[in-house]
């Protein structure tokens, strides 16, 4: 699936083969990596969560985003092998504040199989910050666990798409 040029995310595929412009919020713990297990194209971004079962999270400023328009989130994203997690979880959110900017929540429970996650998000003003945090949880506190991410979009309904 080819994402639309109407995306406000820049590298939504990690196909640039770097983080940038993504950030981590702890060193080391996102890592793009390629191969087949990529949801499309060829790399892929692996976000290793915390220990104590706590997230980690990737982030990206937006820009040029229209105030008070809606936008449209998805993403797909993997618990790709048992590690010693019972399941992972994905929340996305907008801004600095997990419950007022709230975008998207999933729990993985299967292994290795590609989860589709959505929702929206209506833009306050014309720059935030989009974040995407993942956290795995352990009878075994000292346990991390891994998310693989990609293919992420936010599109606004009033992006004129251009035809295939």
């Amino acid at each position: 699936m080819a994402l639309s040029a109407c995306n406000v995310v820049s590298n939504p595929s990690f196909e640039t083969g770097i983080l940038n412009p993504w950030h981590a919020s702890a060193v080391d713990v996102a890592k793009i990596s390629n191969g087949t297990t990529a949801y499309s194209g060829n790399y892929f971004l692996n976000l290793q969560t915390a220990v104590g079962n706590r997230g980690n999270t990737i982030s990206q400023s937006l820009k040029h985003l229209k105030p008070r328009s809606k936008y449209d989130f998805s993403v797909q994203v993997q618990m790709p092998s048992p590690s010693g997690s019972s399941y992972c979880s994905v929340y996305v959110y907008a801004g600095r504040n997990a419950t007022v900017g709230a975008i998207a929540s999933a729990q993985l429970f299967s292994f290795g199989e590609w989860t589709e996650v959505t929702g929206s998000y209506i833009a306050r003003r014309d720059h935030d910050i989009l974040n995407i945090v993942a956290a795995c949880d352990s009878e075994d506190s000292s346990v991390t666990g891994n998310v693989l991410i990609d293919n992420i979009s936010l599109t606004s309904g009033q992006c004129v798409w251009a035809s295939d």
